[in-house]
């Protein structure tokens, strides 16, 4: 299968979905935006020269942002070609009001469970398909534990600090040595140090030095909407991935993925955060036996291309 595939790279994890599409046995043509906000960069001239058995777009926002402009998207209809993405949430709008975005799309591969039950409602042809991790550049990486706590990650400062939960949790762990990695906090907890970071050599070697990684997943959006909500992001998967121990927030769709033997959970409050940063930071044989478990689970059904075959066997390709 020829496949058209958009995109805009982002820390060297998008482009490589095209790789795990070529393993997948299909031929792959890549075409890179410019930015996402830059409309009628696709054009029909495009489709017509490369003639694809299916576009792949990387999110829902070269759509709404006019991307992939109407014609385009006209031509693609017209000439039969099923339009695929796997992807998650635009964050500036309530998915609720982009539906008709949605409908362009011929196979929804989410990462968010409640967005994908959502469409799904509505008769699309929509599936629950989290994130994952490329096990060459996330493997078992160890080293001598530096920091009791780490985040790595941007803060989604989009709210005022009093609703930042992102901030507020690590501000609540004072007291820990603690290695905050993601300029975007500087801002927000100016009592504690804040790092950059910019490859995974570096993220490899942060999950190996902490003896806890943490994860927030919360959805620091504008929008009222999305108040309240948890979205993990690719660390849910990477930090196993290098086999090292990861505590995450408790919520039904973390569990469906890792039981409880596997991570460490707290329950969304800043007290629970703080009792079980105080209970597994006592117990290093635990974490370990924990991470374990967990590194074998991601590295068995977690890779991206395990998450590619079980799109393209619903494609039918």
């Amino acid at each position: 299968m020829k496949i058209f595939y958009i995109y805009r790279d982002y820390k060297g994890r998008r482009k490589k979905y095209g790789e795990m599409m070529t393993m997948c046995g299909h031929d792959v043509i890549y075409m890179e935006i410019r930015e996402k906000k830059i409309p009628n960069q696709v054009k029909i001239k495009h489709i017509k020269k490369h003639k694809p058995d299916i576009v792949w777009v990387y999110t829902p926002y070269y759509i709404s942002r006019n991307v992939i402009p109407k014609e385009t998207l006209d031509y693609i209809h017209s000439k039969n070609i099923p339009v695929a993405m796997y992807s998650t949430i635009d964050p500036e709008t309530p998915w609720t009001e982009d539906l008709h975005v949605w409908k362009e799309i011929d196979y929804l591969f989410i990462h968010y469970k409640p967005l994908s039950d959502y469409l799904k409602s509505k008769g699309l042809n929509a599936h629950y398909m989290p994130l994952g991790f490329y096990p060459d550049q996330y493997y078992k990486t160890t080293s001598e534990k530096i920091y009791d706590v780490s985040f790595m990650g941007n803060s989604l400062n989009y709210l005022p600090l009093e609703k930042d939960k992102r901030s507020t949790y690590i501000r609540s762990l004072r007291g820990y040595n603690l290695g905050i990695f993601g300029e975007s906090f500087k801002d927000r907890i100016n009592d504690i140090p804040v790092h950059k970071f910019r490859s995974t050599k570096e993220q490899r070697g942060v999950y190996s030095k902490s003896k806890i990684n943490l994860d927030l997943p919360f959805v620091n959006y504008r929008h009222p909407f999305y108040e309240g909500q948890y979205h993990f992001k690719n660390r849910f998967f990477e930090i196993p991935a290098t086999c090292n121990f990861l505590l995450a927030l408790r919520n039904p769709e973390a569990l469906e993925i890792f039981p409880e033997d596997t991570i460490g959970y707290y329950d969304d409050s800043i007290e629970s955060l703080k009792e079980n940063v105080h209970r597994y930071l006592k117990d290093k044989q635990t974490r370990k036996k924990m991470a374990k478990k967990a590194y074998r689970l991601v590295h068995d059904k977690y890779t991206y291309l395990h998450m590619f075959k079980k799109m393209f066997k619903i494609i039918g390709q």
